[in-house]
């Protein structure tokens, strides 16, 4: 909820440790805004030879720099619509997060989001809480989701 998906070629991203501690670094983008750590969800697809093209060629070619697309959705949280400062600092701040992981290997790559609708998101059948409430903020203390509001039994 966010949900990043990273598109790379075969031969990249093949230590675990690695995409730990990218998943952690995406995951951080989030957590230091008070959304829970358990909301993040960061998969990585291995793309094999001749399943990715890029203006009609294809990514794993030899001899060129391995290609990385990466997408992001976001649910919880919105920005405000059109061009804002707040999502140029947001795309600053996965630029700055990524660039160890990415650029600095010298790969290219591609990013890009979209926000979607919060009212289809539910997590163990519980609808996600309400921006900033006590019922979110306890979901990201306990890094878990719990009944609340419209949930809870008597």
């Amino acid at each position: 909820m966010p949900d990043w998906r990273i598109y790379h070629p075969s031969g990249t991203f093949t230590d675990p440790d690695q995409r730990e501690k990218l998943s952690q670094a995406i995951t951080s983008i989030y957590t230091r805004v008070g959304l829970p750590a358990f909301y993040v969800v960061v998969l990585f697809i291995e793309m094999p030879s001749a399943t990715m093209y890029r203006a009609g060629f294809p990514c794993s070619t030899k001899g060129k720099k391995p290609f990385v697309r990466l997408t992001f959705s976001h649910i919880a949280r919105h920005f405000p619509p059109g061009e804002s400062p707040q999502r140029t600092r947001f795309m600053n701040n996965v630029h700055d997060t990524l660039k160890p992981f990415i650029a600095d290997k010298g790969y290219d790559w591609e990013v890009n989001g979209e926000e979607l609708e919060r009212e289809f998101v539910h997590i163990n059948g519980l609808r996600i809480p309400p921006t900033g409430s006590e019922d979110e903020k306890r979901w990201s203390r306990d890094n878990e989701p719990s009944p609340w509001g419209p949930y809870l039994t008597e």
